[in-house]
């Protein structure tokens, strides 16, 4: 093989390894999300923020507040929408909109926007 290749073939390796780990994360976080929608507690929320990454690719990040049960203060907390691109920003919750959480009420820091996670897996 020519030397000169050899960066070349080192980036394309160091590529492919990054975006396999980029998608393995991805995968976990989503299933995580669908677990906590499956089996958290229901309480309701309001969205505080929306931020859309400007890096293409990038999950936009809905940022909410909500009281847990028996908990005196509120609680922030930030879904990252993992759902497909396809139709997404249309469905997104307006800043000040209700919203359905679900939360893990052994760590209540553990809470999606149950609407928010796609039904049909990770």
């Amino acid at each position: 093989m020519p030397v000169y290749l050899v960066p070349l073939m080192s980036f394309v390796a160091g590529v492919l390894i990054a975006m396999i780990a980029s998608q393995r994360a991805t995968t976990r976080a989503a299933q995580l999300q669908h677990d906590i929608a499956r089996r958290g507690q229901l309480a309701h929320g309001v969205v505080t923020r929306i931020w859309r990454p400007p890096l293409a690719g990038s999950f936009p990040r809905i940022y909410f507040e909500f009281r847990p049960e028996g908990s005196a203060q509120a609680l922030r907390c930030c879904h990252v929408d993992r759902r497909s691109a396809w139709g997404m920003s249309a469905s997104l919750p307006a800043e000040g909109t209700t919203v359905a959480v679900r939360y893990l009420p052994e760590n209540p820091a553990r809470a999606v926007i149950a609407r928010l996670v796609s039904r049909l897996g990770p």
